[in-house]
């Protein structure tokens, strides 16, 4: 009878493509890991891997083997995690994965009510522009601002904004107002920008009306914080979450530039698994966000 853990090992070593990743995930070593296949593979007197190639391959009977195994020790999980609920209630770790300069914006607020609720629980949080995956990583909840496509996800609508243009009054002061989106040309211009690529676009619309302005920015960075302090010494003109900005729009500190001219909306998702897989306190975190975000952030 083939042993739980020898199962386990395969099922690893088959998510991770090689035998060295799947010893490194599992910190085992990497001896113990294949002869534990091995041993697997005598039991069952069939070959599951086929080893001839750089990288493992699963043969016919190794793939059907995996499909059935990794569903069983999914359940395995699961079966553990309604256990572990029961019995710590309100104890335990939640893990998420955010999108990329939101994490300070959106999340350190219900984050901060969620643990002064819940005493014995934790967070961990990482920041990514990928979707994790739910099992491999033991993510909880995945925040993204791009639906996911996968059918078998339940996907909840959390909050839509738009970035706005924004400019300092001392900047203002010293420079035009700008009247349409072709008057920005000739104003320092600051954008979200990546190293890999040198130009920014701004899609703006208006009443029916697309225009994109793609250039190359006198100041580009990415990162939004640091952004909205250029923007706020008198840099000039910037893109901004309108989450990051709205509260300075409205204490007078930024002035919203063409504001009839706006960028396309963007939505943020809470992504899971569905209920049999989501903890307990990853559902009561997911309230906690929900009932944040109705006291009027955008």
């Amino acid at each position: 009878m083939p042993s739980y853990d020898a199962i386990a090992i395969f099922v690893q070593v088959v998510r991770s493509g090689s035998f060295t990743d799947a010893a490194k995930t599992l910190s085992t070593p990497l001896s113990t890991v294949s002869r534990k296949v091995a041993e697997l593979e005598a039991a069952l007197e069939v070959q599951l891997l086929d080893r001839s190639k750089r990288r493992i391959r699963l043969t016919e009977a190794g793939t059907d083997y995996f499909e059935l195994c990794k569903k069983g020790l999914d359940a395995l999980v699961l079966a553990n995690r309604t256990l572990r609920d029961r019995q710590t209630d309100t104890a335990g770790t939640v893990t998420i994965t955010v999108p990329p300069n939101l994490a300070e914006i959106l999340f350190l607020e219900p984050i901060e009510t969620f643990l002064q609720r819940y005493g014995q629980a934790r967070i961990r949080m990482f920041v990514s522009e990928r979707m994790l995956d739910f099992t491999d990583d033991a993510i909880d909840l995945s925040f993204r601002v791009v639906r996911p496509t996968r059918p078998d996800l339940v996907i909840r609508k959390l909050i839509t904004h738009r970035h706005r243009l924004v400019a300092a009054p001392a900047y203002l002061a010293v420079n035009p107002l700008p009247r349409e989106p072709r008057d920005l040309s000739g104003h320092r211009r600051l954008g979200f920008g990546f190293q890999e690529r040198g130009s920014v676009t701004w899609p703006l619309s208006k009443s029916g009306s697309c225009q994109e302005l793609t250039f190359e920015p006198d100041l580009a960075l990415n990162d939004y914080a640091g952004l909205k302090a250029a923007v706020l010494r008198g840099l000039g003109i910037g893109e901004l979450p309108g989450l990051l900005c709205g509260k300075d729009i409205d204490a007078g500190r930024l002035t919203e530039v063409l504001p009839q001219w706006r960028f396309p909306d963007i939505t943020v998702y809470a992504v899971h698994t569905g209920s049999p897989g989501l903890s307990r306190l990853a559902r009561l975190f997911l309230d906690i966000m929900v009932e944040s975000l109705k006291v009027g952030k955008g």
